[in-house]
């Protein structure tokens, strides 16, 4: 049987002591607190193993809720509507349309799609070489 890998974030905001529709910037400061909590370091050197599952574990929990902020622009939990104070940062630009324009079909491009003008392209260059080849009079021989 395979063990289940899906992120419980529950139990993250509940460690952290946030609500699921907290912003990014809320998150980030609350799991900054808690892992300077949990360092071993804070506790002298000497670590449970309970507290380095615990550590591991909030680590990862941490990781799949910024994944998926980058990936939908909302934390996990958060209405999908919502807008967070903290802007999504992506390497796309976003492009926001009404319903209205979603739902009209697209305006038609005028001009002809790569590949047709490829080919057109190309004939019109192989025209170009017989009428060369013609006016020289060198194929005639």
């Amino acid at each position: 049987m395979k063990p289940d890998l899906t992120p419980d974030l529950t139990l993250l905001y509940s460690e952290l002591g946030l609500r699921p529709n907290c912003s990014l910037a809320e998150l980030q400061l609350a799991y900054r607190r808690r892992i300077s909590e949990l360092q071993p370091n804070r506790s002298g050197g000497v670590q449970s193993p309970e507290s380095v599952a615990m550590l591991r574990n909030l680590i990862w929990l941490y990781t799949s809720a910024t994944r998926f902020h980058r990936r939908y622009g909302r934390l996990p939990g958060a209405a999908p509507g919502s807008f967070m104070a903290t802007p999504v940062r992506s390497h796309y630009p976003v492009v926001s349309r009404t319903p209205a324009e979603r739902a009209a079909p697209a305006a038609p491009d005028s001009r002809p799609p790569p590949r047709i003008a490829f080919w057109v392209a190309v004939l019109l260059l192989v025209l170009l070489f017989v009428l060369l080849a013609v006016a020289s009079g060198e194929w005639l021989r």
